[in-house]
């Protein structure tokens, strides 16, 4: 099932991703809960051999959105610490330099307290499905320091 942008996904301002997820460059464009959509511009050195957009690429990016998706709160101004436990790609059609890729994360129903799952989805810049994944997480204890994100339009809930 394809995920759908939410109509209550509000623009975000630009977050700093630190770590592995700096050097990827995407974006988060929407947010809200259990929902995310960031966007990648592919790049020469995120290609492989090939000229393709490297399989780790692609499988970080439907990570990253999973977790976005799913840890942080109502309002967008804590995030909880998390990690993955499971994680199934499917790849579906290749990207390559210049697409510009849209990734739809969304939360998916758990019975659990501690842990969650989530669907991931991306699409380049044809609507052209290039990648699926779904995977298993685990909530830890505590909150990120960098948790916060800031909407454009400037009416966050508080």
């Amino acid at each position: 099932m394809a995920i759908q942008r939410p109509a209550d996904a509000r623009p975000v301002a630009p977050y700093e991703f630190r770590g592995f997820n700096g050097l990827i460059g995407h974006e988060v464009v929407a947010w809200r809960p259990g929902f995310v959509e960031m966007t990648l511009k592919v790049r020469p050195e995120l290609c492989n051999a090939n000229g393709l957009l490297h399989g780790g690429v692609l499988m970080t990016l439907l990570d990253s959105a999973s977790g976005f998706a799913c840890t942080f709160n109502e309002t967008a101004t804590a995030r909880r610490l998390s990690v993955t436990l499971a994680f199934t790609t499917q790849f579906i059609k290749a990207a390559r330099d210049g697409d510009v890729l849209a990734i739809l994360g969304a939360w998916r129903p758990s019975a659990s307290q501690s842990t969650f799952a989530a669907e991931t989805e991306i699409y380049d810049q044809r609507d052209d499905l290039i990648a699926t994944g779904a995977g298993t997480f685990r909530y830890l204890k505590g909150e990120r320091s960098d948790g916060v994100l800031r909407f454009l339009d400037r009416q966050a809930a508080e």
